[in-house]
C-alpha cells in the first residue's frame, strides 16, 4: 500500500544517508499491522486512493502526533512500522460511518499483528448486479439502511481499470439525484435506467481491450465518503 511504502521508503533513505559506520544508524522497521475495516465481520468497499484512514499512536513518547494508516477501496490496510504498544482508531468524520464504536483499540506488537476495525455504516449496498448488453449498460441493487437517516445521490461508476470511485471513473459517472427518499429507506431493489454508450469513446475502446469495469456508489447524508459495491468486470 501507499503508506507501507512511503514509511518503509522513508527511513531506509535515513539510513543510506547516515554514515554506515556509526551506532547511531536507524534499522528499517520490519513489523506490520494488517487488517480489514469490517461490519459484522466483513470488510467494506470504500473509495480507496487514500481517502479513508485510520490513526496510529505509539505510547511512551511526549510528540504523541498520530500515523494515518490509509484504507483501500477492499477495505484493508497495512503499514510497516517498528515495534512497540500502539492505539488504532478511525478518524473523527471520515468515512461512511457512525461514531459508534470509535473506541481505541490496543495493539501490543511484535513483528506481525492482524487487527480488524469493526465500524458501522451508515447503509451498505448489497447484491449489485451492472450488466452489458452490447452498448447498454443495466444495473440493480440493493440498499441496506443500517443507521443512515438520509442519501444525497447514487451513483453508477464505469472505467478501464479496477480502481474505480466517485473521482475516478473514465468512461462515465451517472449521478442519481430523484427520490432520495426512497432510496433511503432501503429494503428492496432498485434499478437505474438503462444506459447507451454508443456515442462514447472510451467505452468502445474500453470493450475493444476487454477492459470495462462498473461500480455503484451510494452518499449517506452528513458523509465525507460514500460507500461501494464491489467492483465488477463487464465482458
Amino acid at each position: 500500500m501507499n503508506t507501507l511504502f512511503k514509511i518503509c521508503a522513508a527511513f531506509m533513505l535515513a539510513a543510506f544517508i547516515l554514515p554506515s559506520c556509526t551506532k547511531d544508524n536507524y534499522d528499517a522497521p520490519e513489523s506490520f499491522i494488517a487488517g480489514r475495516v469490517t461490519y459484522k465481520g466483513e470488510p467494506l468497499q470504500l473509495r480507496g486512493n487514500e481517502a479513508v484512514r485510520l490513526q496510529l499512536y505509539q505510547r511512551g513518547y511526549a510528540k504523541h502526533d498520530p500515523v494515518n494508516v490509509y484504507v483501500n477501496q477492499d477495505g484493508e490496510f497495512s503499514i510497516c512500522i517498528f515495534d512497540g504498544e500502539y492505539q488504532l482508531i478511525t478518524t473523527a468524520g471520515n468515512g461512511p460511518w457512525t461514531s459508534e464504536g470509535r473506541d481505541t483499540i490496543e495493539i501490543n506488537l511484535r513483528g506481525t499483528a492482524t487487527q480488524d476495525v469493526e465500524v458501522v455504516p451508515y447503509y451498505l449496498v448489497e447484491n449489485a448486479k451492472i450488466t452489458r448488453s452490447g452498448n447498454v449498460v443495466s444495473a440493480s441493487f440493493d440498499v441496506n439502511n443500517i443507521a443512515g437517516n438520509g442519501i444525497d445521490r447514487v451513483m453508477l461508476l464505469l472505467g478501464t481499470t479496477q480502481f474505480l470511485n466517485d473521482a475516478e471513473h473514465n468512461v462515465d459517472r451517472y449521478d442519481e439525484t430523484d427520490n432520495m427518499a426512497e432510496y433511503a429507506a432501503g429494503g428492496k431493489t432498485y434499478t437505474f435506467a438503462n444506459r447507451d454508450y454508443i456515442d462514447n469513446q472510451m467505452f468502445q475502446t474500453a470493450l475493444k481491450r476487454g477492459t470495462l469495469f462498473g461500480r455503484i456508489a451510494l452518499w449517506p447524508t452528513g458523509s465525507d465518503q460514500a460507500i461501494y459495491s464491489p467492483v465488477t468486470r463487464l465482458d
